[in-house]
């Protein structure tokens, strides 16, 4: 666990709970800044496959991403989307919906309850992985959506756009 996120966590901390292709996921519930019912997003051409496109949310154009394919094998991604809720945040690539399959509520942990995973592969561990909770509903990855979503890159590689 990145000790400046754990920092950042206070002695008692609220969480939303949310899953996606059967997991539980979590994430500070003050870096939300809202949930909304799934929109199908209109495609972009030229981005990443994670990037779903864009929707229009009260005049506020929003770029929406799927996770799964940064935490599943893109095998297992070949399903069809069952997402049902975007959670809306704001990022430094601006304001971004992560597609989730359902939303389970608002819990609060403390600290101690919250662990350090250890050997998770680099670019999670380094910003957008907090750590695991344990929670009543069952263990929980707790993400830092905001890192997560800064850290994307939505246009693939000139590299790839040629030999696409």
């Amino acid at each position: 666990m990145n000790h400046s996120q754990l920092a950042e966590i206070k002695a008692t901390e609220k969480f939303l709970l949310f899953r996606f292709q059967g997991e539980l996921y979590g994430t500070v519930l003050n870096a939300v800044r809202e949930v909304v019912p799934f929109q199908t997003p209109r495609a972009v051409p030229n981005t990443k496959k994670n990037f779903l496109g864009i929707v229009n949310l009260r005049g506020e154009i929003v770029s929406v991403i799927d996770l799964r394919l940064w935490f599943t094998d893109e095998k297992q991604n070949a399903r069809r989307s069952t997402s049902r809720a975007l959670v809306v945040v704001e990022s430094s690539a601006g304001v971004v919906g992560v597609a989730v399959d359902q939303i389970e509520g608002v819990c609060q942990l403390d600290k101690n309850e919250i662990e350090s995973p250890t050997g998770m592969p680099g670019e999670i561990a380094a910003g957008g992985m907090v750590g695991i909770g344990k929670f009543r509903q069952g263990l929980a990855t707790l993400l830092d959506l905001n890192v997560l979503c800064g850290a994307l890159v939505l246009a693939p590689e000139s590299r790839e756009r040629l030999a696409g």
